[in-house]
């Protein structure tokens, strides 16, 4: 059934809790004498939410893994993401990983690894609504894709659907064991509009399974005799663990910022963001070194703050998806892989697509910039398509030159290159699988530094409190995954409506979220990018970019938005877009 309107739900996120457990007289009685089998057992509950958390961020970085890899052709590592025995819709229904991997090994890849010169095949993944299974090894994911099929001199397509994928949990690795995928929009670049497919895939989750918590998995109990030391060893781990996953949504809000501020040519922000040894490389046009020297080379795409006629006619939109993060062990650096989807209104009107591999440090407890490489796919005419053009990467800046030449040499767009992946495959734990002679440079695996072990706990009552103290960090943590699946629940609501041959279509794509979780975990200020196709189906088209910006709050054991503003930026017909905007 369609979801009823997100607004006036009630999210209960905050009702469980490790510390308030209810008691029988004589447990009460034998807990005034030991108190360790009752921590214990708060332990065991914290350990079990945990778990359920990072299973929740373990699937979102599986599928984002999954976009990375097919846009490069990288199908062995693209394949092992799936279980044996996996269900697809693909071509034929490709049943299993060995025919996931034949299909598209030889009908995309021609043969081979990778993909053929003048070959486009971005498929990007976003607004994720992830419902965990109470058994904590099972779960079912709902996506938004937006793809860009062809090739230069052949066609070039827009393709927007939706996935709902069931997980598994496998040998400590989840994995993708059914797949389904349907088309919502599709557009041919030089077409008058978008085509709606009439295929409905039924939502995996109701307005009450969306707006609930996050399920505990099953507690694994101990029967040894818990010693102090050991509870607190076990304390002190799941801080860290908790910790981790607050590192991993600090960066993403981190890099999504970034993309705001460059959005409107906010440049002394942008190289706020940065440390002071930062570096900023975009293509092939070298290394700026320093807050300093990034700050000035921002003046080569035009002085701070947009002119009139980009805020009402012409774009400037660094729109930033499927973002991965990698924070290190020790929590003090990270790395991100995400893709960057550019409409700019530079030379009459671009479009960009490319890869970002950026790395960022902890300084004073605050994450920053370490670097920021923009590895650019292709760039193309924006009125024309990737059909049609294919411009070159430019080169360094005679009136802003590098401090230092660029790192790789590499060609774009009808070529193809890899830029270089920081992570393993998310199931196999293993380096990707390149194409022989395709990556653009070497990249540095994230730091390994081992962690700290955390405070010393001396007694009871300290690791009483230790224990408040990491829950209110999962709490947190957990707050940020509830609030990505109800911004994404929205966004599917609203383009819920009906549509058909001839008749209206509304794809409302929510993309980009920044949520930024108050330090007690009960409130949640969040911001979001909307990307509308609409029009009549078949007829005439539009796009239609706009902003999500609301707060949402912790309520009598729910969560809800208590103020939410949807405001649009800009729109334009959909022959030619941004590039054409009255």
């Amino acid at each position: 059934m369609p979801l009823k309107p997100i607004l006036v739900v009630a999210l209960g996120i905050g009702a469980w809790s490790v510390l308030a457990t209810a008691q029988p007289p004589s447990a009460r009685r034998a807990s005034n004498s030991d108190p360790l089998p009752a921590l214990q057992t708060s332990v065991e509950r914290l350990q079990a939410h945990l778990e359920s958390v990072e299973s929740v961020r373990a699937i979102k970085r599986l599928q984002y893994a999954y976009g990375h890899y097919v846009e490069l052709g990288l199908w062995n590592d693209f394949a092992d993401l799936f279980t044996e025995d996996a269900v697809t819709n693909y071509q034929q229904g490709a049943r299993g990983k060995a025919a996931v991997r034949k299909l598209f090994f030889e009908q995309v890849g021609q043969g081979k690894l990778g993909l053929s010169e003048g070959r486009i095949y971005p498929h990007i993944l976003f607004q994720p609504v992830i419902t965990l299974a109470p058994d904590g090894r099972t779960a079912k994911g709902r996506w938004r894709i937006l793809a860009m099929l062809g090739g230069l001199g052949g066609s070039a397509t827009w393709y927007s659907g939706v996935y709902e994928n069931e997980y598994v949990l496998e040998n400590g690795a989840w994995k993708i064991s059914v797949l389904h995928s349907e088309p919502k929009v599709t557009a041919a670049y030089t077409a008058a509009g978008w085509k709606d497919s009439g295929a409905h895939v039924p939502l995996h989750y109701t307005a009450a399974s969306v707006t609930a918590s996050i399920p505990s998995a099953p507690i694994k109990t101990n029967s040894t005799t818990p010693s102090l030391a050991s509870l607190a060893d076990r304390v002190n781990q799941l801080a860290l663990r908790a910790a981790r996953l607050n590192d991993q949504a600090e960066v993403t809000n981190l890099q999504d910022n970034y993309g705001y501020a460059v959005d409107r040519k906010l440049w002394d922000q942008a190289a706020g963001l940065f440390a002071n040894d930062g570096t900023m490389e975009l293509g092939l046009q070298g290394v700026y070194v320093g807050k300093a020297s990034i700050r000035h080379a921002l003046d080569q795409f035009g002085p701070q703050g947009l002119a009139n006629g980009e805020l009402g006619g012409e774009r400037n939109d660094h729109v930033y998806l499927q973002t991965l993060v990698s924070v290190a062990p020790d929590g003090r650096t990270a790395n991100a892989r995400g893709v960057e989807l550019i409409m700019s209104s530079a030379a009459g009107g671009e479009l960009s697509e490319g890869v970002y591999e950026n790395t960022f440090v902890k300084q004073n407890g605050m994450w920053k910039i370490q670097s920021v490489h923009f590895y650019p796919r292709m760039i193309v005419d924006a009125a024309a398509g990737w059909a049609k053009s294919a411009k070159p990467a430019p080169g360094p800046s005679t009136e802003f030159p590098p401090d230092r030449p660029p790192t790789a040499s590499y060609e774009i767009y009808p070529k193809f290159a890899v830029a270089p992946f920081h992570f393993d495959n998310p199931v196999t734990g293993k380096p990707p699988q390149y194409p022989a002679g395709v990556v653009s440079a070497a990249k540095p695996a994230p730091s390994a530094a081992a962690a700290a072990s955390g405070p010393a706990i001396r007694d009871a009552a300290e690791l009483t409190a230790r224990l408040a103290e990491v829950e209110r960090s999962l709490t947190a943590a957990e707050a940020y995954d509830v609030a990505e699946n109800l911004i994404g629940a929205y966004g599917y609501d609203r383009d819920d409506s009906p549509s058909s041959e001839g008749g209206t279509l509304f794809a409302s794509q929510i993309l980009q979220p920044v949520i930024e979780v108050a330090p007690d975990g009960k409130s949640a200020k969040v911001r979001a990018r909307r990307l509308d196709l609409g029009g009549t189906s078949g007829g005439a088209g539009y796009w239609s970019a706009g902003t999500l910006e609301g707060q949402v709050v912790s309520e009598q054991g729910g969560w809800r938005f208590q103020t939410v503003r949807s405001a649009p930026v800009w729109s334009a017909p959909y022959p030619g877009g941004w590039a054409r905007t009255p």
